[in-house]
This record gives C-alpha cells, sequence and structure tokens, in this order.
C-alpha cells in the first residue's frame, strides 16, 4: 500500500538498508529473549524457591493480582537458573550477554546470572514491550538492594520511565502524570486508582526523564518519599527543569 502511494504521489521510498534490517532483526530476538526470562521470572515465584520472594510482597501490600498485572517475578538464588533455562530454550550466550541477562568478562571464564535470589519487576518500553528488570534484593547482606539491567541495545535507563506506556494512556484522562520513587510505590499507585503514576529506575529523574514527564502531562506531579532524599529530590528536579522551561 506504503509503494502505490509513493508512485501515485511521485515520491521515491528509501531503499531497503541490509544493515538497517539486520540490526532489527537482532533487537526483535533480543526482544523474545526478554520475553523469556519474564516467563521464567513469573513462574519461579509460583513455585517452592518463590516463597519468601512472595512473603516479601504480601507484606508490602502487593496481592496476586497485582502481581500479575505488573509481571512480577522471582530471579532463583542458584548463580545460572536463568541461563540454563534460555539455553534450554535454544538461546545462545552472545544474546544473554547482549541483553544484560548475564555477567561475563574477560576475567570471568563462565558467565552467570546477573539476578539472583531478587524480586524481579520488569521494565517496558513506550510500545509495552519488556527491555529490562529492575530487582530488589531478598538478603540483606547484598551491595545492592535494587540492581537494574545494564546499559544495552534495548535498554538506555535514562530514556525510561517504570510503568510508562500504560501511565501515557491514562494521563490521557486524568490530565496529569505522577512521578514516585521506586516499583512498588507504583504498583501500589495504580492499586489505589493512581494508574498514571510512574517512576524513574533507581536513580533521581534526569532530563530525558522529565522532558518524557513533559510530553505525557503539561504539569506533572512529584510525589517522592518523606525521608531525607526524597525531600531533597524535588529541589534537584528544579534545577534540573528550570533551564529547560520555554516561554
Amino acid at each position: 500500500a506504503v509503494e502505490r502511494l509513493a508512485r501515485e504521489a511521485g515520491v521515491d521510498l528509501p531503499k531497503a538498508d541490509a544493515r538497517s534490517e539486520e540490526r532489527e532483526r537482532k533487537r526483535s530476538s533480543l526482544h523474545e529473549v526478554m520475553e523469556l526470562a519474564a516467563r521464567f521470572f513469573e513462574e519461579a515465584l509460583q513455585s517452592r524457591a518463590g516463597a519468601a520472594a512472595r512473603g516479601y510482597l504480601m507484606s508490602r501490600a502487593l496481592s496476586p493480582e497485582l502481581q500479575r498485572r505488573f509481571r512480577i517475578g522471582y530471579a532463583p538464588g542458584e548463580r545460572s537458573a536463568l541461563k540454563s533455562y534460555l539455553a534450554s530454550k535454544n538461546v545462545t550466550n552472545e544474546q544473554m550477554i547482549a541483553t544484560g541477562l548475564v555477567i561475563s568478562g574477560e576475567d570471568i571464564p563462565v558467565t552467570y546470572d546477573r539476578f539472583r535470589d531478587r524480586v524481579m519487576f520488569p521494565i517496558a518500553d513506550f510500545r509495552g514491550a519488556i527491555v529490562g528488570f529492575g530487582g530488589r534484593a531478598l538478603s540483606a547482606d547484598v551491595p545492592a538492594k535494587y540492581l537494574n539491567s545494564p546499559e544495552t541495545e534495548l535498554f538506555h535507563k535514562g530514556n525510561l520511565l517504570y510503568n510508562g506506556a500504560e501511565a501515557r494512556k491514562a494521563a490521557r484522562d486524568a490530565g496529569t502524570v505522577v512521578a514516585v520513587e521506586g516499583y512498588v510505590d507504583v504498583v501500589r499507585m495504580v492499586s489505589a486508582g493512581f494508574a498514571h503514576t510512574v517512576a524513574p529506575l533507581g536513580t533521581a529523574l534526569t532530563e530525558r526523564q522529565l522532558q518524557i514527564l513533559w510530553r505525557i502531562a503539561d504539569e506533572p506531579i512529584l510525589c517522592f518519599d518523606g525521608d531525607k532524599a526524597g525531600l531533597r529530590a524535588p529541589g534537584r528536579a528544579a534545577d534540573l527543569a528550570l533551564p529547560l522551561i520555554q516561554p
């Protein structure tokens, strides 16, 4: 249909770019890998190994219905649980590395799962495709309570907002968008009727995220925690916003 209209209008269509097509095929395959990982984590949450994770979620008032809605899962504590599962689905080691699901390096002879013994929150792009994960540790003796996917072909943390795709739809009716601090905050807000809620991904708002908020709604609402860090965050957001404000 596009080719026919182009001929009628006398417009030359851009020629197919083999490199672009190959890059798009690669991205599509990586999206499929992320979807497989999300299903694995969801199933693990419902297994015997996921009992502690289910207990944590219930302690935060995240009901089974909310867990299913947000596709919350659990990464088992074993070193290669996800890696073995993905390998059984014919996912290559290169694809696992490219999606950031395993840790690799010159000084690491055998890759292993990045996320272990963590409650898993899938992170989708604005089209709704899963591009990364945020993992909340269940053990207190780990270096990072929250761990995000690394920067990859699919996942660019500063350009995304948790629940961004769904919140953008809901913001049309609400007339605004609410930004909170974390994943659990978003889920709780949505359960309370504020479907137009998003969160930055574990860090302070970036300039790009602020611009996305302004595209979603003219007057975004920042609703951060009441602790010292949360009280400082709006000031930092204001410092970021002022140079960007247009007449």
